[in-house]
């Protein structure tokens, strides 16, 4: 959701975000080099490397402004430039991944222009908001320069950076505006004693940086004693700054991915970390940069803060500086600026005494101070009437300094009473923005008046207010989409917090329409377990609870009529075994009715009419030319063991495929970038997920009601899977080779370059497991207390609490792994050639098998007496389950890399690179021959 804090035209319209996040996260580097590359002029109007950042950002602009927050936005834009003012655009962004995506590059198609290029944007730190005054400096603003080129690094000419960065300067500091020292080294410590010795208003870094994926934090690079690179965490370099007294208020960090974050912690990045940790703004570059383009965003940047600018018109300014090396270039993208709090007026540059003239904030604007006398006459401007001073003597000195007194008194006064009608009108705006639930502006002029005068009335009273209703607006919008996500103890939780208040007439309604919803969603859980478990009375049960609560959810998929129609038949089996024929054709009849393709009803009703038919007086057939004689029905043939039952087929490879619990659907996962769910019985397509990248992996749910899939675009997702609506999107930093659902459907494990396992309602991680190289399997036990996870080794490890219990040595990597049913056993496969069958507890070796070509996947029958084995060399082989005994043998025209028994026991399902999937009869297999 996207909603508008404080607009120009007024109002808090809100729209729903709609983007592909994982899409665009995804065309990052794409962009970066289209950035990049435009650094080399093109004799086109609009060139066309740059139509891919238009594109993207006219889908970030469509996405944010949606529906109401457009004309907000419009309205605002159209008020700001009626009034000669710029619009300030300030983005809210608590969302990790929404935060990494680049915002700067947001382009208004009806305008045809990026609003960066037009107005000042800014990234606000959702981090306390202390809005301090502007800091009160008197020339020269002090800028602590560090360069750091460590060897081992593409080397900087630290003179020449030095230098460009004084000549982008010359002027301010020719003025006596700026003074930059350069810290003598760039170590740890050298830094250190440089910020110890300040004050310093400005710290600003040449040099590299960087962003670790794996541990999810940016870093910068200093030297060592020797010169080599020191890398330095955010964390540790929000540390270092804060040595200095006071915290620089400003930080510019001239490197590259300094202002990059990650995909799941807010304030990884580097520039994001410094801004939470008390820094006022910092000025960061989010892709890589060019040496012409930084040097000319520190040009135009610290040219319009000593001109006393605001940081976000600074780093406006910094952009139309680097756009003018090269009209074709892109590169005013990649400066990024984050803030903390609403203040963005960081210095005031006030006069040294006896200076003349001085550029000062024009939000902050004062006289300057006359020069001291030098003896000689003063000149008078041109056109300007001469000021006429009294020359009477001691008697009119001292009249003449009365009336100055009297003047200045006067002056004064009226001063303070514009102040006070100034800070009464921001009261009375904040109570009027009070009253129509406008929050966050009641709080931004509230915050602007006790910045001025912390005592006025009861200002500071109505501020606690304001802040205390906009936490409530807060989390009754949270409950409310929560609500709509179906999560419904945040819900309750939210609303129950909200109904305290009168301004949120309705939560107490909504608290107990979602208390309604969470108990019809804990029935149809228990109905749906005890319809997997096959216990039709207590579905029924189930049932009957969920009428009582709401009689339209107490069929939930079906289910209720199923239960039914289970316990028809099983009366009908019931009523055949006690030879009561005619009961228990009228119990299939009756199963007919609702469902006439209810699995064998009506070949068992025909057999018990053909019985009841046989046992009648035999009448002789009718002469020759008499009427048709029927046909004795025939017993169906059971198919031999290896008969392919069904086939499916993908655009290319499949890489995975799952059974639903029922066995009634198949899930498949392709190389062709979808995942789909078919009939199992007709093959016909069901469902197809769309994704941006490969699918590497597939699972059902406990209950079959969702599917997990795992993506190259380093995504988990899981699904409805009835309707495709996908429920949960997890980011991590690679790709997901495997999922697996624990088996009491509540977490989910994903492995990729590390094991992660999480809660599949609300997504939080509830654990991390570290791994060395990257986890192609992974395996719940069946009581759900453990997990195993195959890379170059496969380890068990507690479920609960990442203990590694086992550790399982291969000699390549392990590439499938499947608990046996009561989980004493585990069965691994490994590109070595083999698979091997372990004691789960001890990872003692039971048995190994081997086989021709590499082992890319294993499963292990429901009952655990058969072990499949599939290869790169497109064999499928099922052995006993001591794995001495060869019992069958199926192939494929390409490598087999996934395989999944049919909960029944009787067909297995195999994924192939041949670009199919398919299921083959395996019913002979299951004794030996």
């Amino acid at each position: 959701m996207v909603r508008v804090i404080q607009a120009r035209a007024g109002g808090e319209p809100w729209a729903a975000f709609r983007l592909d996040v994982d899409e665009m996260l995804d065309r990052r580097a794409d962009l970066e080099q289209t950035i990049l590359a435009s650094a080399v002029s093109a004799r086109r109007m609009v060139p066309l490397a740059e139509e891919p950042v238009r594109q993207a950002g006219q889908q970030l602009f469509d996405a944010l402004f949606a529906g109401p927050v457009r004309g907000a936005y419009r309205a605002s834009l159209g008020a700001a430039q009626q009034a000669g003012d710029q619009l300030r655009v300030v983005l809210r962004l608590a969302a990790p991944e929404l935060a990494a995506l680049p915002w700067e590059m947001l382009f208004d198609p009806e305008t045809e222009s990026y609003l960066c290029r037009n107005e000042p944007m800014l990234r606000r730190i959702p981090a306390p908001d202390y809005t301090p005054r502007a800091l009160r400096v008197v020339p020269p603003l002090r800028i602590l320069g560090v360069v750091s080129s460590p060897r081992g690094l593409p080397a900087l000419d630290v003179d020449a950076e030095k230098e460009r960065l004084e000549t982008a300067l010359d002027g301010p500091i020719a003025a006596g505006l700026v003074e930059v020292v350069w810290a003598p080294e760039a170590t740890w410590a050298g830094v250190h004693e440089q910020l110890l010795a300040g004050p310093w208003h400005v710290v600003h870094f040449i040099g590299h940086g960087d962003y670790d994926v794996r541990a999810g934090e940016g870093l910068i690079a200093l030297t060592d004693a020797h010169g080599r690179a020191a890398m330095v965490e955010a964390s540790r370099l929000a540390y270092l700054l804060s040595a200095a007294r006071p915290v620089p208020r400003l930080v510019v960090l001239n490197s590259c991915s300094s202002g990059e974050s990650g995909t799941e912690e807010l304030f990884s990045g580097t520039a994001a970390a410094l801004v939470r940790s008390g820094v006022s703004a910092v000025a960061a570059m989010q892709f890589t940069v060019s040496d012409e383009a930084a040097i000319a965003f520190a040009q135009g940047f610290y040219t319009a803060i000593a001109n006393g600018r605001r940081i976000d018109e600074a780093a406006r300014n910094g952009r139309i500086s680097i756009t003018g090396n090269s009209r074709s270039t892109l590169e005013w993208v990649t400066p990024v600026l984050y803030v903390r709090g609403s203040e963005t007026s960081l210095f005031t540059l006030t006069p040294p005494r006896g200076a003349a003239r001085l550029r000062t904030d024009p939000l902050h604007t004062r006289e300057p101070e006359r020069p001291e006398s030098s003896g000689e006459p003063e000149r008078q401007p041109e056109g300007a009437a001469p000021e006429i001073r009294a020359t009477e003597g001691p008697a009119a000195d001292a009249k003449m300094s009365d009336e100055r007194v009297a003047e200045a008194r006067a002056t004064e006064a009226a001063r303070q009473e514009k102040q006070r009608i100034r800070w009464q009108d921001l009261y009375d705006r904040a109570g009027a923005a009070l009253q129509v639930n406008q929050y966050g502006t009641a709080i931004e002029l509230l915050d602007s008046l006790l910045a001025e005068e912390p005592g006025f009335r009861d200002a500071a009273a109505l501020r606690e207010t304001a802040g205390h209703r906009q936490q409530l607006a807060s989390v009754y919008r949270r409950a409310q989409a929560a609500e709509s996500a179906g999560d419904w103890v945040t819900a309750i939780r939210g609303y129950t917090l909200a109904q305290a208040d009168p301004a949120f007439a309705d939560a107490g309604t909504a608290r107990r329409r979602c208390e309604t919803r969470q108990r019809v969603a804990e029935l149809q859980v228990g109905m749906r377990k005890h319809a997997e478990a096959g216990n039709w009375d207590v579905v029924l049960e189930f049932s009957a609870a969920l009428a009582a609560v709401d009689r339209n959810a107490a069929n939930p998929g079906g289910l209720a009529t199923r239960a039914r129609l289970e316990l028809l038949y099983e009366q009908g089996r019931l009523a055949e075994e006690a030879g009561d024929r005619a009961a228990a054709g009228q119990l299939y009849a009756e199963i007919l009715k609702t469902a006439p393709a209810f699995r064998d009803a009506e070949a068992r009703r025909d057999a018990c009419r053909e019985t009841r038919n046989e046992a009648r007086p035999q009448i002789p057939p009718p002469a020759v030319g008499g009427g048709p004689v029927r046909p004795v029905p025939t017993p169906q043939r059971v198919p031999e063991a290896g008969t392919e039952l069904l086939r499916v087929r993908h655009g290319s490879a499949v890489n995975a495929v799952a059974f639903s619990p029922d066995g009634a659907r198949l899930a498949t996962g392709s190389w062709d970038k979808t995942a789909r769910i078919w009939d199992a019985g007709t093959g016909a397509e069901l469902l197809r997920l769309r994704h941006n990248t490969v699918v590497n992996t597939v699972a059902f749910s406990p209950d079959g009601a969702r599917l997990a899939t795992g993506s190259w675009g380093s995504s988990a997702r899981i699904w409805d899977a009835g309707t495709g609506i996908v429920l949960l999107r997890i980011r991590l930093n690679s790709a997901v080779n495997a999922v697996a659902f624990s088996p009491d459907g509540t977490r989910l494990a994903t492995g990729s370059d590390d094991i992660n396992i999480w809660d599949v309602q609300s997504g939080a991680h509830l654990l991390h497991i570290r791994q060395e190289n990257p986890v192609h399997a992974v395996a719940f036990s069946p009581d759900g207390t453990r997990l195993a996870g195959g890379s170059e080794d496969t380890r068990i490890w507690d479920a609960r609490s990442g203990a590694q219990l086992v550790r399982i040595r291969h000699d390549l990597a392990a590439t499938g792994a499947a608990f046996s049913r009561d989980g004493s056993r585990l069965v691994t496969g490994s590109n070595d050639r083999t698979a091997w069958i372990w004691e789960a507890a001890t990872g003692r070796k039971l048995a190994k098998i081997r086989h021709d070509d590499a082992v890319w996947a294993v499963a292990l029958s429901p009952a655990g007496t058969i072990l499949a084995t599939g290869c790169s060399d497109g064999a499928v082989r099922l052995w006993d389950s001591a794995g001495e005994d060869l019992r069958l043998q199926v192939h494929h025209d390409g490598g087999v890399s996934g395989l999944c028994f049919r909960p029944d026991g009787r067909a297995l399902a195999t994924a192939s690179r041949d670009a199919t999937a398919r299921i083959w009869y395996i019913g002979g297999a299951q004794r030996r021959k």
